[in-house]
């Protein structure tokens, strides 16, 4: 328990988990990592104020969340980064009014603060249950799509670079702009596959692409797809692991091999590669991994995989076909590259990452997405 923790109990109304949720999870990785905090304002002033937290948080990290008061939080964004968009953020606001908060120093204030902030949440926070497919057209993406650069980790130094870039529905954000609905794990589910199928359809259109994507694209972009048959027909080259878009599937499609098997096929046939997400030490050790017809398998770490059931798993697999996800100290690093495995992502690897310039995503993407429109070929919603 961080030092300074409140010892009240922080869980037992309702209101109080998704900020907690936000500051838990951020909590999680704190190295060189802050909050940001926004003091109440103007209606127009804070609209712009959440425009510019939301633009920040594409280069600098972290999730854009609600305090109390209508104050606004960037939470888990970069330090260095933070600090200049404190500076805007304090001219806008015309004095010294926003406060940065360490998430190593200041773990037991944050939580004191997110836990009072539940307190004061009101009970209908969130759409209604009627209105929830209209409310998820409406969101802005930006709210809720995590971007996370991949590395890959020279075998015989351990340097690292950017290899491919993730867009994601992160979970703990969308539940807390749920509401009270953010709670029932059916509703989070359908609500994270209506913004999956939005997204496939807001990288090809230059403005909402640069938005999400940023302004470079360092090799294959990951997103996620809802659990839909292909629709259309594609013209991309086959072997889709080797171009420039990869859609990620979830455990549950093991369950028909077959079925499996033919998307994999069709994705292929339209330049896509096919990734199966959700791969812990657990899982590692009931599946016959080599038998999945997928292209890539994400590892999700955690000390579990020292089981030797796991390691004896992996023996069997290419670690050319091997992404090691939530790479968040020395441990998992060292593990990864005992196995071989070249690609890896978490918030460890990005101050080894060494500068580069990769090509501008725009260009990359069209030509990976190259079908008779500005969209690439995409799953159904």
């Amino acid at each position: 328990m961080p030092e300074g923790f409140a010892t009240k109990d922080v869980s037992a109304t309702p209101q109080q988990a998704p900020l907690l949720a936000v500051m838990r999870e951020a909590l999680r990785a704190p190295s060189g990592r802050v909050a940001l905090r926004v003091p109440v304002m103007a209606p127009h002033r804070r609209r712009v104020a959440r425009a510019l937290l939301q633009e920040g948080a594409l280069v600098a990290g972290g999730v854009v969340a609600e305090g109390p008061n209508e104050e606004l939080l960037l939470i888990g964004a970069e330090a260095g980064r933070a600090e200049r968009l404190r500076g805007l953020l304090d001219r806008l606001l015309g004095g010294q009014v926003t406060r940065i908060w360490s998430l190593e120093r200041d773990a037991g204030a944050l939580l004191a603060y997110a836990a009072e902030a539940g307190t004061q949440g009101a009970a209908g926070a969130g759409p209604a249950l009627a209105g929830l497919d209209t409310w998820l057209r409406s969101l802005p993406l930006t709210q809720v799509v995590r971007r996370q650069i991949g590395m890959r980790v020279d075998p015989a130094s351990g340097a690292c670079r950017p290899a491919f870039l993730r867009l994601s529905v992160a979970a703990v954000p969308l539940a807390a702009l749920l509401g009270s609905l953010g709670a029932d794990a059916d509703l989070l589910e359908h609500a994270s596959r209506s913004l999956a199928a939005r997204l496939l359809q807001a990288i090809g259109d230059p403005v909402q692409g640069r938005e999400l994507m940023g302004s470079v694209l360092p090799g294959p972009l990951h997103l996620p797809v809802p659990p839909a048959p292909i629709s259309g027909r594609g013209e991309g080259a086959q072997g889709g692991a080797r171009g420039g878009l990869v859609a990620t599937v979830g455990l549950e499609v093991v369950s028909d091999p077959a079925a499996l098997a033919a998307r994999r096929d069709s994705l292929a046939g339209q330049g896509w590669g096919l990734e199966l997400d959700g791969l812990g030490a657990s899982a590692l050790r009931i599946l016959e991994l080599a038998a999945l017809p997928v292209d890539w398998l994400r590892l999700v770490w955690s000390p579990a995989m020292a089981h030797p059931g796991v390691v004896e798993a992996l023996g069997r697999v290419p670690p050319e076909r091997l992404i090691l996800s939530g790479v968040e100290d020395q441990l998992a690093l060292d593990w990864g590259r005992r196995h071989g495995i070249l690609r890896m992502e978490g918030r460890f690897l990005e101050a080894a990452a060494a500068p580069a310039r990769p090509p501008v995503a725009a260009a990359v993407l069209g030509a990976a997405a190259r079908q008779g429109g500005t969209s690439p070929p995409r799953p159904a919603a």
